[in-house]
């Protein structure tokens, strides 16, 4: 008998493993598919692994066909999952079965240094297939699975989908798909926020804003503030950014809120204002800190708090950001948020002063007052 061992992380499962695992049985004749979610990956690391049992019940919802068996045997046995260690055991188990080891091109291309590699190919015959469209493979000893076509998907951009509210069934089929959902896998405390920002913002804002996030979380685990009211905050300050116009200032209006003789003169910084009316309005949200960080996250202010510095400086050196003088910024910010701040205000406050547009005032204050402190400090 041709027994098949489809091993990996399964963190999810996807249609592109089943359509690989398929197309392997059917070119070798496998009347056997062992598919083995490992307990602890050798190779990378998983911050946002699922628990071996989830991982086990996607499998058995996704191979749930002939010839496919789901084995937990890498799971009891706990600890690293060696592939080396699996052969051995199966090989004991099967002494006259011959074993395929199916493979993507991706573990094909680092095959050489698994653990006791030359032990692997001793033990089974090693098959790959590719798993990008046009991509060509050098064998290496391996027998190649031809003319296969692949479903370009990953766990990654699964999880990632599932972490921004967007519904992966097309990735991993419906009954995976309904028990993420059920157990709450890969989704953590920012998904909500992040569908709301899918549905607000395009492609472009919506990167800019999970940059921005991560560049908050970041500063605020140097400067000593809270990283995930930070990364909140990062997450939705250009929330109402590419909202038309009138709705911005009907959101401000009925928020509440009062525009500035010098806001209501410039439209590009509404969005600010009417980002901190949506959060306390549609949101819910409560904390000052995080809504004025928000409500003055463009203009900045005299007395601003760590957090409102923190957002002020992440929008502007956000991974995303490219203009011509984002690489002193990003060094300045690791060492002084003041002097980030100030590099920051300097070049707004030129650039608007060339083009002979209205100044803030809370920008000059805030200007003038990090000015002053770090002149007392001798900076």
């Amino acid at each position: 008998m041709a027994i098949g061992i489809f091993g990996g992380t399964f963190n999810p499962p996807h249609l592109g493993h089943l359509r690989l695992a398929r197309a392997f049985a059917a070119r070798f004749s496998l009347q056997r598919v062992l598919v083995i979610p490992t307990f602890v990956p050798p190779h990378k690391q998983t911050p946002d692994l699922a628990n071996a049992e989830a991982r086990v019940q996607m499998c058995r919802l996704l191979f749930d066909e002939a010839p496919f068996e789901v084995s937990t045997m890498e799971i009891e046995r706990g600890g690293r999952s060696y592939t080396v260690e699996t052969l051995e055991a199966l090989h004991a188990q099967y002494p006259d079965e011959e074993l395929y080891l199916l493979i993507g091109s991706d573990m094909l291309e680092t095959l050489d240094t698994w653990h006791r590699a030359g032990d692997i190919r001793a033990l089974c015959t090693v098959c790959a297939a590719v798993r990008e469209k046009g991509k060509t493979l050098d064998a290496n000893g391996c027998v190649l699975l031809e003319d296969f076509d692949p479903i370009e998907i990953s766990s990654t951009q699964v999880r990632e989908r599932v972490r921004l509210g967007l519904d992966v069934t097309d990735a991993v089929g419906e009954p995976v798909a309904r028990f993420i959902v059920e157990k709450g896998l890969y989704a953590d405390a920012y998904t909500p926020a992040r569908k709301r920002l899918r549905e607000k913002l395009g492609d472009y804002r919506l990167r800019h804003s999970f940059c921005v996030a991560d560049a908050a979380q970041m500063l605020a685990e140097r400067y000593g503030a809270d990283p995930e009211k930070a990364y909140f905050a990062g997450l939705l300050h250009d929330v109402m950014k590419d909202t038309p116009r009138e709705d911005q200032r009907r959101m401000i209006e009925n928020g509440g809120a009062v525009l500035t003789d010098a806001e209501s003169a410039n439209e590009k910084l509404w969005h600010a204002v009417a980002g901190e009316a949506y959060l306390r309005t549609q949101m819910g949200v409560r904390d000052p800190d995080v809504l004025n960080a928000v409500r003055y996250h463009t203009t900045g202010r005299a007395k601003m708090s760590l957090l409102e510095k923190i957002l002020y400086v992440a929008d502007y050196m956000s991974a995303d950001r490219e203009y011509n003088g984002v690489e002193r910024m990003r060094r300045l910010a690791e060492s002084s948020l003041e002097e980030a701040m100030l590099f920051g205000l300097s070049f707004t406050i030129s650039d608007l002063a060339q083009k002979e547009q209205i100044i803030h005032p809370d920008s000059v204050d805030c200007y003038n007052e990090i000015c002053m402190e770090m002149q007392k400090k001798g900076t």
